[in-house]
Order: C-alpha cells, then structure tokens, then sequence
C-alpha cells in the first residue's frame, strides 16, 4: 500500500531546506551551454516538468498519486526557473534548446502511461538522469556558491527518485 502521507511529509521536510543565492558569474557561453542541457534537453527540467503534468493529468482517477506528480512538476519548475537565471548570468539566453542548439519537443515526453509500474521505472530513470548532469555540471565548476546550489537541487531529484520507488514498491 503507497502511503502518500510519509510521502508528503518528505516533500514538506525537503522543501523547508533553502536554495542558496545564486551568484554573481562571469560570462562563459560554454558552460551556460552545457547547463542548457539540463535546462531544456531531451533529459533536462522542461522535459519533467511536462512528463510529470502529462501524468498528473492523465492520473486523476488516482487522486493522490496525480497531486503527488503536480507538486513535483512544481518542484521541478523551481529548477528549470534557477537554471534559466544561471544561464543568463553566464551569459547565455534561457531559450528551450538542448547543448547543440536543438529546440526543445513534445516527442520529449513519454507518452507511454498505460503500466504505472513502467512509468514508475522510467520516472526514476529520469530523476537518475537528472542527477547526472548536475554532478557532471558540478564537475565543471570550481565555484563553490554554484557548487551549492546544483547540491540543493540534487536534494529534490533524489527525494523525486525516492518517492517513485516508494510508488512502485507500494503496488507489489
């Protein structure tokens, strides 16, 4: 049985934990570039913000598991909207394009949502996804300030992964 209540609770618990400020940068278009990735590729925060609402809507017979995806779609938002500031203070311009310059798709999303527990999978596959370009954006930084704010939101990706697992293991 998925208890959405502990659920929630982990929500509440994460989202008490501040954002750092994000600092002042100097211009480096190939770092806001590879943040772009993040931003709004095939893997990047656009994409989980619409995965997550695709699901929430589609999921409504199901009515706390469907809140539980809107309020991490909002969670998510929060990412894209600090992503795009820290992209623009490098220089860079929040466009929805990926690292190479491809606009942003629909063909993003999975619309595959028929097998909850697949979907479940896939959603952890992305946050695990997620968490890999902010290491690997952490990996190419050496300011400590920026450093803190990929960390925090690696916080929320991890608790997303968890809570799907939570979701899944709830339904054997």
């Amino acid at each position: 049985m998925i208890n959405y209540e502990e659920i929630n609770r982990m929500m509440d618990k994460t989202s008490k934990i501040p954002y750092p400020k994000i600092p002042d940068l100097y211009p480096n278009s190939r770092y806001a570039r590879m943040i772009q990735e993040d931003f709004a590729g095939k893997d990047g925060e656009l994409t989980a913000i619409t995965q997550y609402i695709y699901e929430h809507i589609n999921f409504s017979d199901k009515e706390k598991l469907s809140l539980v995806l809107k309020r991490i779609a909002i969670e998510e938002m929060r990412h894209l909207d600090i992503l795009g500031e820290i992209i623009k203070k490098l220089g860079g311009k929040a466009h929805y394009i990926n690292s190479n310059e491809d606009q942003w798709t629909a063909k993003n999303v999975n619309y595959n949502i028929e097998n909850l527990k697949e979907i479940m999978r896939y959603n952890i596959l992305s946050e695990e996804k997620a968490i890999m370009g902010y290491r690997k954006a952490m990996r190419y930084t050496n300011n400590i300030q920026l450093r803190r704010v990929f960390e925090r939101i690696i916080i929320d990706e991890n608790m997303h992964k968890e809570i799907f697992k939570s979701i899944l293991e709830g339904m054997n």
